[in-house]
């Protein structure tokens, strides 16, 4: 099945539900889209998943329209790829990892998914992250690196350790040293909670 008929499949899946509403729904689901693509445009929103919640029970919906929707400039589909992090369910999951697998997926499109792969779905996504912490675009390598410091567990330190020995690059290991300090961060919070106690 061709890309954009997976995808459009995906669209239509996800959107099912709100499509079904009487037409006085349809209203707020107007001004939930207006509210958002205005976030979406916004120079530098400073917004996290509450917030966008608060927006209306389409969000999630919303934003994979924004995200694979060719009506829409770049820069408000690889937000909307970001903000999919804070709407970790089976249908963004699945955007996502259609949007990264795509053939002649951009280093900006990729870098984007992988960091909201690890930071909404966490665990999950180690094998994925661990996969493209070995692509040969350094670009990727960096994200995938970066991206991994996001999830949280022991098999984090053990990955990124690992590349660190044989990555020739700075800039990813300079990624993969701030994302063993993360790591390092919150393996020594609970530590420093028992010691308080």
């Amino acid at each position: 099945m061709p890309m954009i008929s997976k995808l459009l499949l995906l669209l239509t899946i996800v959107c099912a539900l709100p499509a079904f509403a009487a037409e006085e729904e349809n209203k707020p689901r107007t001004v939930q889209a207006g509210a958002l693509l205005q976030l979406l445009r916004a120079p530098h929103p400073q917004i996290q998943g509450p917030a966008l919640a608060r927006l209306g029970p389409d969000v999630p919906a919303l934003l994979v329209e924004y995200a694979i929707g060719v009506a829409q400039p770049a820069p408000v589909r690889l937000r909307a790829l970001a903000w999919l992090q804070w709407f970790p369910t089976p249908q963004t999951k699945a955007v996502l990892q259609e949007v990264l697998r795509a053939k002649n997926v951009d280093v900006p499109t990729t870098r984007v998914c992988l960091r909201a792969m690890a930071f909404g779905f966490g665990a999950e996504m180690l094998p994925t992250e661990r996969e493209y912490l070995e692509n040969r675009n350094v670009h990727i390598r960096e994200a995938a690196a970066y991206a991994l410091g996001d999830i949280d567990d022991r098999r984090v330190r053990d990955v990124l350790v690992a590349h660190l020995d044989r990555e020739s690059d700075i800039t990813v290991r300079d990624a993969i040293m701030a994302s063993l300090k993360r790591v390092g961060a919150r393996e020594s919070a609970p530590a420093a909670k028992q010691k308080a106690k």
